[in-house]
């Protein structure tokens, strides 16, 4: 039965509540806007929460404040992970207690995303199970739901990379080597690994150089490349290498040499201070340990308490080089990224209009609730989402609804 006045359209739906009869245009978050021929009680039954299924999450065509506002939860996880990761003394000192906080974090950041999109995916396949689903109402129903899970799930990615990238390569070495010694005039005659293990930076004097065409190598993957460090430069027969005197200081670097070949790594080709970075890792330190050992076979040379460095011209300047690269690329990821998300979801709201016109998505149905645990889940979770979001949907065609 249909009240008089009531349109004939083929996008007319008939929702049952309590046998009364009335029509109005709905938006699909509720009943946000209900035709004058509503009585007052029943337009306050139907604003109500307490029929049927509220979707978990934004639906429809958002206006600028719903983009703006569906976003805020990507940009949190983005922002955490990567001040969570890049926090220097904290993470130093306290790599375990990062672990169990990022860990935690995250879970309390994509619970709720994961529900929302999860409940409503049961309820379709739920609702599938007994009845016909139609394909547009479910992307209509689901799309927001899904993307924002997709959006802080990449974030949690794309945080984890940039915080990890800046930690192992800029604020780790540059903390660890904050934590060991600088040592300047070094004399590769007299100065042995032993007593230059708690070295970080190095600036040897004017007698020292690196004999690039003697290098040493190792495959493993990577090239391993390692060249002796010594008065003038050049490996001789005598000398270093006599009994007594070890070779310890090495230049190195991956996959920058011939094997064998010529060594080109770091500032080799800068004129300048001959100076080091302290190689940190006990992993590369092994590598590089053994291409030091090649090398000295081959040069009847012995190797005792090999320590090597990455070669800089300015090794003060390219300490500090690591922690400001570190700082240059940390903010502007937290400057970029937030504003590219605010675009993705701008560019996904107008493909979800486009869609909506060309008729492969349509506010047909809401999905029903699962039954069990996703009865549960649906009913605490959907005063939260719907609270802020009653008037999410912007209908495209402002379409008549049969409400009876």
């Amino acid at each position: 039965p249909k009240r008089p006045g009531c349109s004939q359209s083929s996008r007319e739906r008939i929702y049952s509540t309590a046998g009364v009869v009335s029509c109005g245009v709905v938006d699909a978050m509720g009943f946000g806007e209900i035709g004058s021929g509503v009585p007052a009680e029943q337009l306050t039954l139907l604003k109500s929460r307490n029929f049927g299924v509220r979707p978990l999450s934004t639906a429809g065509h958002l206006d600028t404040w719903r983009v703006l506002s569906l976003t805020w939860q990507p940009i949190l996880i983005f922002v955490f992970t990567v001040v969570l990761l890049t926090a220097t003394d904290f993470r130093y000192s306290g790599e375990a207690a990062v672990v169990v906080l990022y860990y935690l974090g995250l879970a309390a950041l994509l619970l709720f995303p994961l529900l929302a999109v999860a409940v409503l995916l049961v309820g379709v396949a739920f609702s599938g199970s007994t009845a016909r689903v139609r394909g547009s109402a479910v992307v209509f129903w689901t799309w927001w739901p899904f993307w924002r899970f997709v959006l802080c799930a990449a974030a949690a990615v794309l945080g984890t990379y940039i915080g990890d990238y800046v930690w192992h390569h800029q604020f780790y070495p540059h903390t660890r080597m904050q934590r060991l010694q600088a040592y300047m005039e070094v004399d590769p005659m007299t100065s042995s690994g032993k007593r230059l293990q708690d070295s970080g930076i190095v600036a040897f004097n004017s007698t020292a150089g690196v004999d690039r065409t003697r290098s040493g190598c190792l495959k493993n993957r990577a090239t391993y490349c390692v060249a002796p460090i010594l008065v003038g430069g050049e490996v001789s027969k005598t000398g270093q290498g006599e009994a007594g005197h070890a070779q310890d200081l090495f230049m190195a670097g991956l996959d920058c040499c011939g094997c064998p070949g010529e060594f080109r790594c770091g500032d080799w080709n800068v004129p300048g201070t001959l100076g080091g970075l302290r190689i940190l890792g006990q992993e590369r330190h092994d590598m590089f340990a053994l291409a030091a050992q090649e090398w000295a076979t081959t040069h009847g040379k012995v190797v005792k308490h090999p320590l090597f460095f990455e070669w800089v011209s300015d090794p003060v300047g390219a300490y500090n080089e690591l922690y400001d690269r570190g700082m240059r690329i940390k903010m502007l990821a937290l400057l970029a990224v937030p504003p590219a998300i605010v675009l993705v979801v701008v560019l996904l709201n107008g493909v979800l209009e486009l869609l909506c016109r060309a008729g492969f998505a349509a506010p047909i149905q809401a999905p029903p609730q699962p039954p069990g645990l996703g009865r549960a889940l649906a009913s605490r979770f959907s005063q939260q989402a719907s609270s802020h979001e009653d008037d999410g949907y912007d209908t495209i065609t402002n379409p008549k609804y049969v409400i009876l």
